[in-house]
Protein backbone atom coordinates (compact mmCIF):
# COMPACT_ATOMS: atom_id res chain seq x y z
CA UNK A 1 0.00 0.00 0.00
CA UNK A 2 3.16 2.15 0.29
CA UNK A 3 4.23 1.47 -2.16
CA UNK A 4 1.46 2.79 -4.39
CA UNK A 5 1.08 5.58 -2.70
CA UNK A 6 4.39 6.45 -3.09
CA UNK A 7 3.60 6.05 -6.86
CA UNK A 8 0.72 7.95 -7.07
CA UNK A 9 1.92 11.11 -5.59
CA UNK A 10 4.97 10.64 -8.02
CA UNK A 11 2.60 10.31 -10.85
CA UNK A 12 0.67 13.21 -9.50
CA UNK A 13 3.47 15.36 -8.95
CA UNK A 14 4.92 14.74 -12.68
CA UNK A 15 1.61 15.58 -13.91
CA UNK A 16 1.77 19.20 -12.25
CA UNK A 17 4.99 19.72 -13.85
CA UNK A 18 4.09 19.16 -16.90
CA UNK A 19 1.65 21.43 -16.25
CA UNK A 20 3.28 24.16 -15.29
CA UNK A 21 5.84 23.68 -18.02
CA UNK A 22 3.29 24.14 -20.76
CA UNK A 23 1.67 27.65 -18.58
CA UNK A 24 4.70 28.75 -18.56
CA UNK A 25 5.78 28.40 -22.53
CA UNK A 26 2.52 29.14 -23.36
CA UNK A 27 3.12 32.84 -21.96
CA UNK A 28 5.75 33.41 -24.30
CA UNK A 29 3.86 31.80 -27.30
CA UNK A 30 1.04 34.28 -26.62
CA UNK A 31 3.34 37.51 -26.50
CA UNK A 32 4.66 36.80 -30.45
CA UNK A 33 2.84 39.93 -32.48
CA UNK A 34 2.78 40.74 -36.10
CA UNK A 35 5.75 43.37 -36.84
CA UNK A 36 4.88 47.02 -37.13
CA UNK A 37 7.46 49.90 -38.97
CA UNK A 38 7.69 53.25 -36.62
CA UNK A 39 9.24 55.84 -38.44
CA UNK A 40 9.53 59.42 -38.31
CA UNK A 41 8.69 61.99 -41.05
CA UNK A 42 9.67 65.76 -41.23
CA UNK A 43 7.10 68.34 -43.23
CA UNK A 44 10.10 70.03 -45.24
CA UNK A 45 13.54 68.07 -46.32
CA UNK A 46 15.66 71.74 -46.57
CA UNK A 47 15.21 74.64 -44.05
CA UNK A 48 17.13 77.75 -43.46
CA UNK A 49 18.82 78.89 -39.93
CA UNK A 50 15.62 79.98 -37.92
CA UNK A 51 13.25 78.31 -39.47
CA UNK A 52 10.82 75.65 -38.05
CA UNK A 53 10.86 72.02 -38.72
CA UNK A 54 7.34 70.02 -37.32
CA UNK A 55 8.65 66.31 -37.26
CA UNK A 56 5.60 63.83 -37.03
CA UNK A 57 5.92 60.18 -35.25
CA UNK A 58 3.79 57.29 -36.55
CA UNK A 59 3.31 53.90 -36.22
CA UNK A 60 1.96 51.29 -39.30
CA UNK A 61 0.81 47.67 -39.04
CA UNK A 62 -0.33 47.30 -35.66
CA UNK A 63 -2.27 49.53 -33.28
CA UNK A 64 -0.81 50.26 -29.75
CA UNK A 65 -2.14 50.85 -26.56
CA UNK A 66 0.80 51.83 -24.75
CA UNK A 67 4.24 53.08 -25.85
CA UNK A 68 7.59 54.84 -24.31
CA UNK A 69 9.60 56.28 -26.91
CA UNK A 70 12.74 58.14 -27.47
CA UNK A 71 13.73 60.76 -30.24
CA UNK A 72 17.00 61.70 -30.34
CA UNK A 73 17.94 65.18 -32.41
CA UNK A 74 21.23 67.37 -33.01
CA UNK A 75 21.46 69.87 -30.51
CA UNK A 76 23.80 71.79 -32.20
CA UNK A 77 21.88 71.76 -35.23
CA UNK A 78 18.37 72.24 -33.81
CA UNK A 79 16.69 73.57 -30.69
CA UNK A 80 13.27 72.35 -29.13
CA UNK A 81 10.61 74.43 -29.95
CA UNK A 82 7.28 72.33 -28.22
CA UNK A 83 5.62 68.54 -28.26
CA UNK A 84 2.13 67.50 -27.46
CA UNK A 85 1.21 66.86 -24.22
CA UNK A 86 3.14 64.25 -21.85
CA UNK A 87 6.16 65.18 -23.87
CA UNK A 88 9.36 65.72 -21.80
CA UNK A 89 12.86 66.75 -23.15
CA UNK A 90 16.28 65.94 -21.70
CA UNK A 91 19.16 67.45 -23.53
CA UNK A 92 19.01 65.73 -26.74
CA UNK A 93 16.54 63.06 -26.16
CA UNK A 94 12.89 63.88 -26.25
CA UNK A 95 11.06 61.37 -23.92
CA UNK A 96 7.49 60.45 -24.61
CA UNK A 97 5.37 58.07 -22.53
CA UNK A 98 1.49 57.42 -23.51
CA UNK A 99 -0.77 54.40 -22.63
CA UNK A 100 -4.86 54.35 -23.33
CA UNK A 101 -6.94 55.31 -20.80
CA UNK A 102 -10.25 53.57 -22.36
CA UNK A 103 -9.02 49.80 -21.89
CA UNK A 104 -8.23 49.23 -25.33
CA UNK A 105 -10.66 50.55 -27.26
CA UNK A 106 -8.43 54.03 -27.76
CA UNK A 107 -5.60 52.20 -29.02
CA UNK A 108 -3.80 53.93 -32.07
CA UNK A 109 -2.22 53.40 -35.73
CA UNK A 110 -0.74 55.87 -37.47
CA UNK A 111 0.41 59.24 -36.46
CA UNK A 112 0.79 59.28 -32.87
CA UNK A 113 2.52 62.85 -32.32
CA UNK A 114 4.60 65.88 -33.70
CA UNK A 115 7.46 68.03 -32.39
CA UNK A 116 8.43 71.18 -33.25
CA UNK A 117 11.97 72.19 -33.86
CA UNK A 118 14.31 75.57 -35.21
CA UNK A 119 17.17 75.31 -36.89
CA UNK A 120 19.91 77.44 -35.49
CA UNK A 121 22.98 75.86 -37.44
CA UNK A 122 23.73 75.21 -41.10
CA UNK A 123 24.43 71.25 -41.92
CA UNK A 124 22.31 67.94 -41.39
CA UNK A 125 20.10 67.41 -38.59
CA UNK A 126 19.50 64.26 -37.38
CA UNK A 127 16.34 62.81 -35.63
CA UNK A 128 16.33 58.58 -34.42
CA UNK A 129 13.43 57.14 -32.48
CA UNK A 130 13.30 53.96 -30.02
CA UNK A 131 11.21 53.07 -27.81
CA UNK A 132 8.42 50.01 -26.62
CA UNK A 133 4.91 49.28 -28.13
CA UNK A 134 2.48 47.39 -26.93
CA UNK A 135 -0.87 45.82 -28.06
CA UNK A 136 -4.18 46.44 -26.10
CA UNK A 137 -3.69 42.80 -24.41
CA UNK A 138 0.02 43.68 -23.04
CA UNK A 139 2.39 42.46 -25.81
CA UNK A 140 4.99 43.64 -27.02
CA UNK A 141 5.07 44.66 -30.65
CA UNK A 142 7.91 43.22 -32.52
CA UNK A 143 8.86 46.78 -34.19
CA UNK A 144 11.10 48.08 -37.19
CA UNK A 145 12.28 52.23 -36.38
CA UNK A 146 13.70 54.60 -39.12
CA UNK A 147 14.85 57.65 -38.49
CA UNK A 148 15.26 61.01 -41.11
CA UNK A 149 17.01 64.16 -41.49
CA UNK A 150 16.70 67.47 -42.65
CA UNK A 151 19.07 69.56 -44.29
CA UNK A 152 19.55 73.20 -42.70
CA UNK A 153 21.61 75.57 -45.53
CA UNK A 154 23.04 75.39 -48.31
CA UNK A 155 24.44 71.63 -48.93
CA UNK A 156 27.66 73.45 -50.14
CA UNK A 157 29.22 72.79 -46.65
CA UNK A 158 31.86 74.74 -44.62
CA UNK A 159 33.89 71.81 -45.32
CA UNK A 160 33.08 71.31 -49.55
CA UNK A 161 34.01 74.68 -49.47
CA UNK A 162 37.64 74.61 -47.95
CA UNK A 163 37.68 71.65 -50.77
CA UNK A 164 37.59 74.01 -53.58
CA UNK A 165 40.45 76.65 -52.17
CA UNK A 166 42.89 73.60 -50.88
CA UNK A 167 44.70 72.20 -53.87
CA UNK A 168 47.63 69.86 -53.43
CA UNK A 169 51.06 70.57 -55.33
CA UNK A 170 51.93 66.70 -56.28
CA UNK A 171 51.45 65.82 -59.57
CA UNK A 172 53.57 62.70 -59.84
CA UNK A 173 51.10 60.02 -61.40
CA UNK A 174 51.87 57.37 -58.95
CA UNK A 175 50.78 59.94 -56.09
CA UNK A 176 48.28 58.12 -54.03
CA UNK A 177 48.09 60.30 -50.90
CA UNK A 178 46.06 62.72 -49.10
CA UNK A 179 47.43 66.23 -48.51
CA UNK A 180 44.23 66.77 -46.21
CA UNK A 181 41.45 64.84 -44.52
CA UNK A 182 39.43 66.56 -42.07
CA UNK A 183 35.92 66.27 -40.43
CA UNK A 184 33.66 68.15 -38.61
CA UNK A 185 33.89 66.36 -35.67
CA UNK A 186 36.17 65.54 -32.70
CA UNK A 187 37.87 62.34 -32.00
CA UNK A 188 39.15 61.17 -35.05
CA UNK A 189 41.99 58.37 -34.29
CA UNK A 190 44.86 58.13 -35.14
CA UNK A 191 45.82 61.81 -36.41
CA UNK A 192 46.15 62.59 -40.13
CA UNK A 193 49.14 61.34 -41.77
CA UNK A 194 49.54 61.10 -45.42
CA UNK A 195 51.09 57.68 -44.82
CA UNK A 196 48.46 56.54 -42.81
CA UNK A 197 45.20 54.89 -44.23
CA UNK A 198 42.57 53.79 -42.04
CA UNK A 199 40.76 55.82 -39.53
CA UNK A 200 37.96 55.43 -37.14
CA UNK A 201 35.90 57.85 -34.84
CA UNK A 202 33.47 57.13 -31.87
CA UNK A 203 30.03 59.58 -32.35
CA UNK A 204 26.70 59.75 -31.08
CA UNK A 205 23.98 57.26 -32.15
CA UNK A 206 22.20 60.74 -32.84
CA UNK A 207 24.35 61.55 -36.13
CA UNK A 208 24.01 59.55 -39.50
CA UNK A 209 26.59 61.28 -41.33
CA UNK A 210 29.63 63.12 -41.49
CA UNK A 211 31.13 65.95 -43.39
CA UNK A 212 34.72 64.93 -44.86
CA UNK A 213 37.02 67.03 -46.41
CA UNK A 214 40.03 64.93 -48.27
CA UNK A 215 42.10 66.27 -50.64
CA UNK A 216 44.76 64.86 -52.41
CA UNK A 217 48.24 65.51 -52.78
CA UNK A 218 48.15 65.33 -56.52
CA UNK A 219 45.61 67.96 -57.71
CA UNK A 220 45.23 65.35 -60.75
CA UNK A 221 43.14 62.53 -58.52
CA UNK A 222 39.96 62.20 -57.30
CA UNK A 223 38.70 61.21 -54.19
CA UNK A 224 35.85 59.23 -53.30
CA UNK A 225 33.71 58.91 -49.86
CA UNK A 226 31.46 56.42 -49.82
CA UNK A 227 29.61 54.55 -46.70
CA UNK A 228 29.30 57.53 -44.94
CA UNK A 229 25.16 58.00 -45.30
CA UNK A 230 23.40 57.00 -42.73
CA UNK A 231 25.92 55.05 -40.23
CA UNK A 232 24.97 51.83 -38.85
CA UNK A 233 24.87 51.67 -35.30
CA UNK A 234 27.40 48.57 -34.12
CA UNK A 235 26.54 49.24 -29.96
CA UNK A 236 22.97 50.42 -29.66
CA UNK A 237 22.06 53.36 -27.57
CA UNK A 238 25.94 53.83 -26.91
CA UNK A 239 27.65 54.84 -30.33
CA UNK A 240 28.17 54.70 -33.85
CA UNK A 241 31.40 54.16 -35.34
CA UNK A 242 32.22 55.14 -38.55
CA UNK A 243 35.21 53.93 -40.91
CA UNK A 244 37.16 55.79 -43.70
CA UNK A 245 39.09 54.73 -46.19
CA UNK A 246 41.06 56.14 -49.22
CA UNK A 247 39.93 55.57 -53.00
CA UNK A 248 41.92 56.95 -55.64
CA UNK A 249 40.92 56.58 -59.33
Amino acid sequence: MVFKMKKIIYFLLLNLTIISIINFVNPLISNATTTAKVYLKTDKNIMQKGEEVQLTYYIEGQKTSAYNINIYFDETKVDFTSGDEETNIEKNRIIKVWYDKQGGSGAKEGELGKITFKAKENGVANFVIEGEFYTEKGQLIQTNFESTQVQIGEEETYLTKQAEQVQGTNTQINNAKLQTLRINLEGMIPDFKSDINEYDIAIKNTINNIEVLAVPENPNSEVSITGNNRLKRRIKYHKCIGYFRRQNK
